[in-house]
């Protein structure tokens, strides 16, 4: 029954490889690893999240930051904005992943040090890191995703308890970020695969028969100037799906955490 059930909602996801919708969302927490804790300091941790609702595919990049000796009275400097070019990256890896064009990115939480304002659209620019304004009445430009904006409270640092604070305080951020990505590569295999495998057939599809109709429409301007589609147009507005991971790639996705200080807007002392 359940196999049954799996298969029917990855044919549907097959059937809409256009609608893909990626939820982004942070979890902050000041934390302790085991060496932390024999040396009587802490240190932010920050796990960025990705999932994509339709492959229910889940992306995930753990970022530590320094550490702070814990009694001296001054706290954890705490980064409270992630950067829009490492939110862009982040997306860019994910959409690289599914293989298919995003509709829509939802950030689930004031992520970034950016407010929205209404009668306006916005996009992620995935090539150039940064947010690009646009009016309503405006699509997309290359390698830009439209983005939607969920709680207008910004993204709070946790103290105290959590479970990741758990896994922390007997292992390192080597470990822990391999403990996180075996959980997401045996969730992914056994539940995002199969509907990216058909969704990424459909798409194929639906490329292969926009340009067969093209082949066969009227030439333009010049008779060696193939045209192109509406279809083809809008996907290669998509790089980042154009260039997408092989399916073994995606479940073997190496995934090593980051260190604050290697990128912009970092919480370096």
């Amino acid at each position: 029954m359940e196999s049954e059930r799996a298969s029917s909602e990855s044919c549907r996801m097959g059937s809409r490889p256009l609608n893909c919708q990626l939820r982004v969302r942070v979890v902050s927490l000041v934390t302790q690893f085991r060496r932390d804790i024999r040396a009587g300091q802490q240190r932010q941790l920050i796990v960025l999240l990705g999932y994509e609702v339709g492959s229910r595919l889940i992306h995930f990049r753990v970022y530590r930051g320094p550490a702070y000796d814990a009694g001296d009275g001054y706290g954890v400097h705490e980064c409270e904005r992630i950067p829009v070019a490492t939110v862009a990256a982040f997306v860019n890896e994910c959409g690289r992943m599914v293989g298919l064009p995003l509709e829509r990115v939802l950030l689930t939480q004031q992520l970034m040090d950016f407010k929205p304002v209404k009668g306006k659209k916005y996009f992620l620019s995935l090539t150039e890191g940064k947010m690009v304004v646009r009016k309503s009445v405006e699509e997309a430009g290359d390698n830009e995703v439209l983005c939607s904006f969920g709680s207008p409270k910004p993204c709070q640092t946790l103290d105290g308890e959590h479970p990741f604070s758990a896994w922390c305080g007997a292992t390192n951020a080597t470990q822990l970020t391999a403990g996180l990505s075996d959980l997401v590569k045996r969730h992914n295999k056994a539940v995002a695969l199969p509907r990216l495998e058909d969704a990424r057939k459909a798409l194929d599809k639906l490329l292969e028969k926009s340009h067969v109709a093209a082949v066969k429409a009227p030439s333009g301007s010049s008779k060696w100037e193939l045209p192109q589609s509406a279809f083809q147009a809008r996907i290669m507005k998509h790089d980042y799906a154009l260039e997408r991971m092989t399916l073994h790639e995606v479940r073997f996705i190496p995934r090593q955490y980051e260190r604050f200080e290697e990128f912009p807007g970092d919480c370096a002392p």
